[in-house]
């Protein structure tokens, strides 16, 4: 009988401890990957949900006569800011969650004692204006 030494399956451990040590980094490295872009939706979706309430939130307000560019009230417990923009397409309001946020829009049409009343299929998020410079952020 031949005398074994066990250095084939010493080295076959360490080939496994070496695939394992791969294989972790691999998946941590993917882990930390998709935590940014976990992260990332997450900001989205604050920011899409707020700017649809502060739209929301803006269809029920009572608006002023607004003069040339955007007239805007806050609602300062949830930062939300409400804007109306007369122009010659109509009345657009614009609803977001502070400057440097995601904005939504919708057409509205305006009714008495400054009252103003969403059109239907009027929601946008984008801007709807052919000069897009018009859809700036209100207060810069």
């Amino acid at each position: 009988m031949h005398s074994q030494r066990g250095s084939g399956a010493l080295l076959m451990v360490i080939i496994i401890l070496l695939m394992g040590t791969v294989l972790l980094h691999a998946t941590r490295r993917q882990l930390s990957d998709n935590l940014s872009l976990v992260s990332d939706e997450r900001h989205y979706i604050l920011e899409f949900t707020d700017a649809a309430s502060a739209l929301a939130w803006g269809e029920r307000l009572t608006w002023r006569g607004t003069e040339e560019g955007w007239s805007c009230q806050r609602q300062p417990k949830y930062a939300w800011r409400a804007c109306v923009l007369s122009h010659d397409r109509g009345r657009l309001l614009r609803g977001d969650s502070g400057s440097g946020t995601l904005s939504l829009y919708r057409w509205v049409s305006s009714l008495t004692g400054g009252r103003i009343r969403a059109l239907p299929h009027g929601w946008l998020d984008y801007c709807p204006l052919p000069d897009r410079s018009q859809c700036d952020d209100p207060t810069s």
